[in-house]
């Protein structure tokens, strides 16, 4: 769960749960309540999750953070004591406040029709007293929760949405009693005495309903991290002092021996101490195929065992899990705002007030210039103006889509860093691949040795003593190799890594280098042609080469497959390795790769990247190992395999919990997806507001009138002079939200090939 804590530490972010907040005036109002708390230094809200994520500098008691999410309008959930998803709450309280004010709205509007085409003579100003004695406490209970908000936005000078529905439905309902209550105030003035107590109750009743939808909705969208949060246990079943139970997750501490049967979830990550089985981790990798576990193997919280017991024992608890980081990183994403988020932030808080100024302008317009019931006409134009203008489609348009985006990427194995990581991977259009452990395996295999001036047992005995020290895959493989064919070790002293050479060490007082040929050149050690697919490792002593030691490495499955999806979206890809020309060559034709670069050292991998943003291209870097730490911070784009080391995760942007290309792949194409949903969104909102303002200030009319009139089949959008109809501007607004929640949804089912 989502942890809301009665405090927090020094130099910690916290995570608070809030209910009411629909739009981008209320995150802004959010934050700014938030930040005004002496010991926090940022705040940063998401609507869509209903939560924000502050940083603070010192221990912050709940009353403080309640009290000011309070008076910025909102309602600060405790989430140790409330397990329903954000948003939930606010679905009921929507619906109940919708239900009365449309069934009597479209009661009214009903009869009012009848009374029209049936010619029933009703008495208006008894019709009209009735209809004013119903719908008033009606309107009156239905906006309070929005007149609240928007008397909250003006004692602090600000603007939102509910201001702009509240203020239509005002206008609506107050010429309406004025009306019923006052006819003869009518009387003379280029005004119909009408009442349009319908409208202003459905107006409420659709912007209810319509809130209760975006509500579900975002909770859909939001739904990978709120499956994030369920899939740990809440119990684990745990053996101290000779005696098995269950205690509470949480109580679980570092060094504990636990026990877990099959169809149990793991509780903690831990490392195995007895048993074996069968455990599922797509929830952590997106890898489908189960995953065996022995003794000394980790295991992760939140993966299903299938079909073995075993026990283990806890090295990783409640925030430090593998799990619990995995979703405080989509929290992050999700929280972030994007750039081109800040633009549409920008926009929003300037639009209210421009929409007000425009249905002020379209009153007097009409008012001044229309004919016969000109100010029946300039109240109902500028209610539609203040009813269909949607702010809320444009503040939804990007982070709805960050959050379906980052949600359907969490499920897959890919961890963006933030909104930014996510918005700069759409953007790219060359992708640098490092070949040992990222195309490949990693898992070299000794393929030959042989051995000049030494024996065989002599060179791997020198190889594996010196490379035993090493993190690079080829020493590794090499120190493996010496353990399995039971080779002694020899004491060395001095050693010295050099990445992406070798490394270098003292063995019974004579200097002995084990690397690449670039190294053996800088020790002036002569070496023979590279002519075999097989990657080379030399050993020198003592300035003279004493052996080869050829490794061979395998295509990871989903490689090929990787390059070629990427290749089909107009992708370039580059293969950039420290290996020889033939064994890159060889992995490259594997994998179709056209663009190979070997023998590049660590640094020159940085260079090959900066060469290809000098020509204006936009580059991912994809590594595993420190050798590409330098290459994932110039990069555009930096990802890292999950297997890789630490350096080169913390370096990157996007981390990737499987090592398979195609998660590589599929983080860069997602991320396009999830651009083009953005640009799809923002370019709706845009076009939205700037076709339907002008048709609610009665931009129609004239056009109807050139052309005789309103055809009959859009009177009721039109009315029968060309007036666009509040209802129609009130259904329309709520529909665009919909509409940019739900086109950002196609992202939750988003799959490779699919654009």
């Amino acid at each position: 769960m989502l942890q809301s804590m009665t405090t927090a530490t020094e130099h910690q972010t916290q995570t608070l749960r809030i209910e009411g907040m629909h739009c981008a005036a209320c995150v802004r109002r959010v934050e700014r309540a938030l930040v005004k708390i002496d010991g926090i230094s940022e705040a940063s809200a998401d609507f869509i999750a209903g939560r924000a994520v502050i940083e603070v500098e010192r221990p912050i008691e709940q009353p403080s953070l309640s009290a000011a999410i309070s008076g910025a309008g909102y309602e600060l959930v405790d989430s140790l004591e409330d397990d329903q998803p954000a948003g939930v709450g606010a679905i009921a309280p929507l619906l109940i406040r919708a239900g009365p004010a449309l069934f009597l709205g479209w009661g009214i509007f009903f009869a009012m029709q009848a009374n029209r085409w049936g010619e029933f003579g009703w008495n208006p100003d008894l019709f009209f007293l009735i209809l004013f004695a119903v719908a008033t406490p009606t309107i009156a209970w239905s906006l309070w929760p929005m007149i609240r908000r928007a008397a909250l936005a003006a004692s602090r000078r600000t603007s939102d949405m509910d201001t702009l529905i509240v203020l239509g439905v005002v206008a609506a309902w107050g010429y309406s009693s004025v009306s019923a209550l006052f006819p003869g105030v009518l009387e003379g003035a280029d005004a119909s005495r009408d009442v349009f107590f319908d409208t202003a109750l459905i107006i409420v009743g659709f912007v209810s309903l319509g809130r209760a939808l975006e509500a579900r909705v975002r909770i859909r969208a939001a739904a990978a991290l709120t499956g994030l949060l369920e899939l740990a246990p809440q119990t684990a079943r745990v053996v101290r002092d000779g005696l098995e139970g269950d205690v509470p997750a949480a109580d679980v501490r570092v060094g504990d021996t636990l026990r877990v049967r099959p169809g149990e979830q793991v509780p903690v990550d831990g490392v195995v101490l007895s048993g074996s089985s069968s455990i599922d981790e797509s929830m952590l990798t997106g890898e489908s195929v189960p995953v065996a576990k022995g003794p000394g193997e980790l295991v992760f919280a939140g993966t299903m065992n299938l079909d073995g017991a075993f026990s283990y024992q806890a090295t990783e608890v409640g925030a430090t899990t593998a799990l619990a980081r995995i979703t405080s990183a989509v929290e992050r994403a999700q929280s972030s705002k994007a750039p081109v988020q800040r633009l549409a932030d920008r926009i929003a808080s300037v639009f209210v007030p421009t929409v007000v100024f425009i249905a002020a302008l379209t009153f007097v317009a009409w008012a001044v210039f229309g004919d016969a019931s000109s100010w029946t006409a300039a109240v109902l134009s500028a209610v539609a103006v203040l009813v269909v203008a949607c702010p809320c489609a444009l503040g939804l348009a990007t982070p709805a889509a960050i959050a379906a985006g980052s949600g359907r990427a969490a499920r897959l194995g890919i961890l963006f860093r933030d909104a930014e990581a996510l918005e700069a991977a759409g953007k790219i259009d060359t992708v640098v691949w490092d070949k040992t452990g990222t195309l490949t395996t990693g898992h070299h295999e000794v393929s030959s040795l042989e051995p000049l001036r030494v024996s065989e047992q002599e060179l791997l005995s020198i190889a594996a003593s010196v490379e035993q020290h090493s993190e690079h895959p080829l020493g590794a493989a090499i120190a493996a190799y010496a353990e399995d064919q039971r080779i002694d070790l020899l004491a060395i002293e001095g050693f010295r890594s050099e990445p992406g050479r070798g490394a270098v060490a003292t063995i019974d007082g004579l200097s002995v280098a084990v690397g690449s040929a670039a190294m053996m050149s800088e020790q002036g050690v002569e070496t023979p042609p590279d002519e075999g697919e097989d990657t080379p490792v030399y050993v020198a002593r003592d300035g003279l080469l004493i052996g080869v030691i050829g490794l061979r490495d395998r295509v990871k499955p989903g490689a090929a497959e990787a390059i070629e999806a990427l290749s089909q979206q107009g992708i370039r890809s580059m293969l950039v390795s420290g290996d020889t020309e033939q064994s890159a060559e060889a992995v490259a034709v594997a994998v179709g790769i056209r663009d190979v670069h070997s023998r590049i050292l660590p640094e020159g991998k940085a260079r090959a990247v900066a060469e290809l943003q000098s020509d204006d291209r936009r580059v991912a870097m994809i590594g595993d190992g420190v050798n590409d730490a330098p290459a994932l911070s110039q990069a555009d784009l930096g990802l890292a395999m999950r297997t890789g080391s630490d350096i080169a995760l913390e370096t990157a942007q996007v981390g990737l919990m499987q090592s398979n290309p195609l998660r590589a792949a599929q983080a860069v194409l997602l991320a396009r997806a999830t651009r083009k949903v953005i640009r799809q969104n923002l370019g709706f909102a845009f076009a939205y507001n700037i076709l339907l303002i002008p048709l609610a200030a009665g931009l129609a009319v004239p056009i109807f009138d050139a052309a005789g009139g309103v055809p009959g089949g859009l009177t009721w959008l039109f009315g029968e002079r060309g007036q666009f109809e509040p209802i129609a501007a009130a259904l329309a607004m709520v529909a665009s939200s919909i509409s940019v929640l739900t086109n950002a949804l196609r992202l939750n089912r988003w799959q490779t090939g699919s654009g």
